[in-house]
């Protein structure tokens, strides 16, 4: 059990206040117990009394107190031996055994053991008092805790709605604070739904829109001269995949993207990261050290664009615009002869980070877009600058 948890501490309390409970009534038994020997000890010593004033002949005490409820008892010496004197007196002794008063008559040469059948005090009263105080706690504790589910329920949808569910519905026709809680969450998940779904409906539109112009330049560079054709096609085909990378994007960002991992060379990876760049394979700009036979389990789509990213700011803030690729069987290092980060690069895993001194500044979505990525692959981002280099390296 959580400690910090609410449900633990009002099990605290209520344990708490049992032990006080079953403390006092504790207490207030030994305080009745003292009392009700007290009042045994007073009958019994009017009774001594009357016998040492009146000089009762032995044979006549049996008679005498059974009119007053005693009744002798026939097996006396296991109540004489284990049983606890309460009093003692000159011609008898109270005893308390198996919660039973005894009064021991000793007068001259007279022995006798009585039962005292009176009724001093009912603690059965006090035992049901005591049950009802602890069947009323068992009762409350019950209804609290009962009371704190809606709280676990909201809880469970507030993860599911940080995993991107914005189908939950967590409105309560109750009246208490969890319920109004829990209805201020459902308007505001109303209200992000809402947003979200016009979000998606505008990025879709327009990437839709983009569209019609690539395919109509796809078909006019078909008219052009056969010197400039092959590289306007080369140049629509990555305008059209580029689009479609934004959608995987969107989709990524709002958390609706079902990864689909397969086992691919990373190599195969890299050529594919360099393509959407439209960097040619013997470009000036990378060196690579290729490892042809390492494979990955990876989405080929998402994984090609955390290079892409990796290896696009790598040449925006390299000094002298190359960027050197090694790959192992243990991770993908890129590096660049550039200044050190600013930042940590935790500012960096920010969406829409900006420093705004810096000409090259995008969007700020590059390496939040590379984190998320990793994070659904189960790999990490490491950084390091050492000898004038930046390095980005992704461990598998």
């Amino acid at each position: 059990m959580n400690i910090h948890s609410i449900r633990a501490k009002i099990t605290l309390i209520f344990i708490l206040a049992f032990l006080l409970v079953a403390g006092f009534f504790i207490f207030y038994l030994d305080n009745a117990q003292r009392q009700n020997d007290q009042k045994v000890i007073e009958a019994h010593e009017k009774f001594a009394k009357y016998f040492r004033e009146v000089r009762i002949p032995p044979y006549t005490v049996e008679g005498y107190l059974k009119r007053f409820d005693f009744v002798l008892e026939k097996k006396p010496l296991d109540i004489l031996n284990k049983g606890k004197i309460i009093s003692r007196g000159i011609v008898y002794d109270t005893i308390l055994y198996q919660n039973r008063y005894y009064f021991h008559v000793k007068i001259h040469h007279f022995r006798k053991l009585f039962r005292d059948l009176n009724h001093y005090q009912n603690q059965k009263l006090d035992y049901l008092g005591f049950a009802f105080v602890l069947l009323l706690f068992t009762i409350i504790y019950i209804w609290l805790l009962k009371s704190l589910n809606p709280l676990l329920r909201l809880k469970d949808d507030i993860s599911l709605f940080a995993k991107g569910d914005l189908d939950i519905d967590c409105a309560s026709n109750k009246k208490d604070e969890i319920a109004l809680v829990a209805n201020e969450f459902n308007h505001a998940v109303e209200q992000i739904r809402r947003l979200v779904n016009s979000r998606q409906l505008f990025l879709r539109t327009l990437m839709h829109e983009l569209k019609t112009p690539i395919a109509k330049g796809r078909i006019v560079s078909e008219l052009v001269e056969e010197k400039q054709k092959n590289r306007l096609i080369v140049i629509f085909e990555k305008l059209d995949y580029l689009i479609n990378d934004f959608s995987k994007i969107e989709e990524l960002l709002s958390n609706n993207y079902n990864i689909q991992k397969h086992s691919y060379k990373i190599t195969l990876l890299v050529n594919s990261a360099l393509d959407l760049l439209l960097i040619e394979e013997n470009s000036p700009k990378i060196q690579r050290c290729k490892d042809n036979e390492t494979r990955v389990l990876a989405d080929y789509q998402l994984f090609s664009m955390v290079i892409k990213n990796l290896v696009d700011n790598a040449l925006k803030y390299s000094e002298d615009n190359r960027v050197k690729i090694i790959e192992t069987k243990e991770s993908i290092s890129i590096y660049s002869k550039a200044k050190p980060l600013k930042q940590d690069i935790e500012y960096y895993y920010k969406p829409f980070h900006n420093e705004e001194e810096n000409p090259n500044q995008g969007m700020g979505l590059g390496l939040y877009i590379v984190k998320a990525v990793l994070d659904m692959h189960q790999m990490r981002l490491e950084y390091k600058h050492s000898e004038g280099e930046n390095c980005f390296r992704v461990v598998f």
